[in-house]
């Protein structure tokens, strides 16, 4: 009899204990039986303290006070995971379905190739709209394109270019192209997906996988949010080109990406926000890129 694959779920936490709580109970109802979950904590001591009586079964890891991002966290977790085991990111504001994980497995052991697998992932509030289905950046422009609308829309297996919030890794994607850049936020899990890209590996939407995004289906309110991140969303938008797109046409396509981007500012009031976007992009340009597909994990501290 074959042996059910191991899988590390490696789960981020800042201050959002509510919806790490409310993931874990999703994740407790699980069918897949060989199941490992991390939670990587940073910044909230109680969040480990009140995690490790509620949840026993779960592993709690201190990312320490200082907040280190996603990216942080994530690589964090990879390396506590069992180095047999592939690897679940799911960010914290998520529930999945029962069946996920088991959907999420059968897709990427159908193909060899398939590296990376992404489930369905539908809001929370409207369980009939898909928040994202896989997603698209245009190498030669940086626009993006996300897989979002009515739920009988995407109901077909298909490869796709990258995702975000939730993603299967099989462990031989990890070994080969290491962990997350360091990113802290934005731009991070598509240029991993196109690493293992380059690396031999096909990411893949399975819309058997379903999950939940606890996220506003109302532009008016995700779009002022976005922004909250603009800084990094600009300068992380540049890396991710120079390394995966022709900087050139970007260039020369970026002035139109900041006039959107003013315009969005002066419809929500934060016009401060587009300087800080427009900071962000020149910053990109500058700022040290590491070379090569891999990249290493950080060393647990002993």
């Amino acid at each position: 009899m074959k042996k059910t694959p191991g899988v590390s779920a490696v789960i981020p936490s800042f201050n959002d204990k509510e919806k790490v709580f409310r993931l874990l109970d999703s994740l407790k109802k699980t069918t897949y039986p060989n199941l490992e979950v991390i939670v990587v904590v940073n910044g909230s001591i109680d969040t480990i303290l009140e995690g490790k009586i509620k949840y026993g079964w779960v592993r709690w890891v201190d990312a320490g006070r200082e907040n280190i991002g996603q990216t942080g966290c994530y690589n964090l977790g990879f390396v506590h995971a069992n180095k047999k085991n592939n690897i679940l990111y799911v960010d914290s504001d998520v529930t999945a379905d029962k069946e996920m994980i088991s959907n999420l497995i059968e897709r990427a052991q159908s193909n060899p190739e398939i590296g990376i697998v992404t489930p369905m992932i539908l809001y929370l509030s409207d369980k009939n709209w898909v928040n994202q289905a896989g997603a698209e950046i245009n190498l030669t422009t940086g626009r993006v394109k996300v897989g979002w609308g009515p739920k009988k829309d995407f109901l077909v297996a298909r490869e796709v270019q990258n995702s975000g919030s939730v993603m299967l890794f099989k462990r031989e994607v990890v070994d080969k192209i290491g962990g997350v850049d360091d990113w802290f936020l934005c731009y991070f899990d598509p240029d991993y997906c196109l690493r293992a890209k380059k690396a031999g590996f096909e990411t893949w939407y399975e819309p058997k996988a379903i999950c939940y995004h606890d996220q506003s289906k109302d532009p008016n309110i995700w779009r002022p949010r976005v922004l909250n991140r603009a800084y990094l969303l600009g300068r992380n938008r540049v890396l991710f080109m120079r390394r995966h797109g022709n900087m050139l046409s970007f260039s020369l396509f970026l002035p139109l990406l900041l006039g959107y981007y003013f315009l969005e500012t002066i419809r929500f009031g934060n016009l401060g926000k587009f300087f800080e976007l427009f900071w962000g992009s020149i910053v990109g340009y500058f700022y040290p890129l590491k070379q090569g597909n891999f990249i290493p994990l950080p060393k647990i501290k002993k």
